[in-house]
């Protein structure tokens, strides 16, 4: 009997250790387990963040690349802007016979003026070498930007000056403004410009 005792309390012993043994072991998969999950959920996530950070980097490429075309077009107008401007002396003449011819109401164009509102029609003379006929690059009708201190502002091209000036404006004034002159002054043609002889 003490045999079949010792036998049952070894089959009992046997069994809790299988238990414990097993229950253990359940407890290390369940952890391993959760780990894989985690780390399955970690892959997941950097494969999303690598989707997000591959569709950033594309964003933000394409991005560099359309400012970086916008930027050309800028830089090139910007090179069209400056390459229009010329350098000029600025003065201002009276629509007396003194200072043009024996019409001093007419304009090289043709056009008529009234002499008391000169100043109002915002018209300018320009030298021979500027105009297309002698090799320049105005018209009669031209729109242009003149950058002249208290004398900046948009003119149109009406006159034409002596021919011994060269890279030279005059300013139509009403007789009676006091003469000045700006030597450090420039001038652009507008694209708004007429097309008219």
């Amino acid at each position: 009997m003490k045999k079949e005792i010792v036998k049952n309390i070894a089959i009992v012993l046997l069994s809790v250790i299988f238990i414990f043994h097993s229950i253990e072991k359940k407890v290390a998969i369940d952890e391993l387990e959760e780990e894989n999950t985690t780390l399955k959920s970690k892959v997941s996530l950097m494969k999303y963040t690598k989707k997000i950070a591959d569709s950033l980097m594309f964003d933000t490429t394409q991005h560099a690349l359309d400012l970086a075309a916008r930027l050309a077009i800028y830089e090139k107008t910007i090179e069209e802007y400056e390459s229009n401007k010329h350098q000029v002396t600025v003065t201002m003449y009276h629509p007396v016979a003194s200072q043009t011819d024996d019409t001093p109401n007419i304009t090289a164009d043709g056009s008529v003026i009234k002499i008391s509102k000169a100043s109002e029609y915002r018209y300018v003379a320009v030298s021979r070498n500027m105009l297309i006929r002698y090799g320049g690059f105005l018209r009669y009708g031209d729109y242009v930007w003149v950058n002249a201190g208290k004398k900046s502002g948009v003119y149109q091209v009406r006159d034409t000056m002596a021919p011994r000036w060269i890279n030279r404006i005059d300013i139509l004034e009403t007789p009676g403004v006091k003469p000045y002159k700006y030597n450090d002054a420039s001038l652009r043609r507008l694209d708004y410009a007429s097309k008219n002889l």
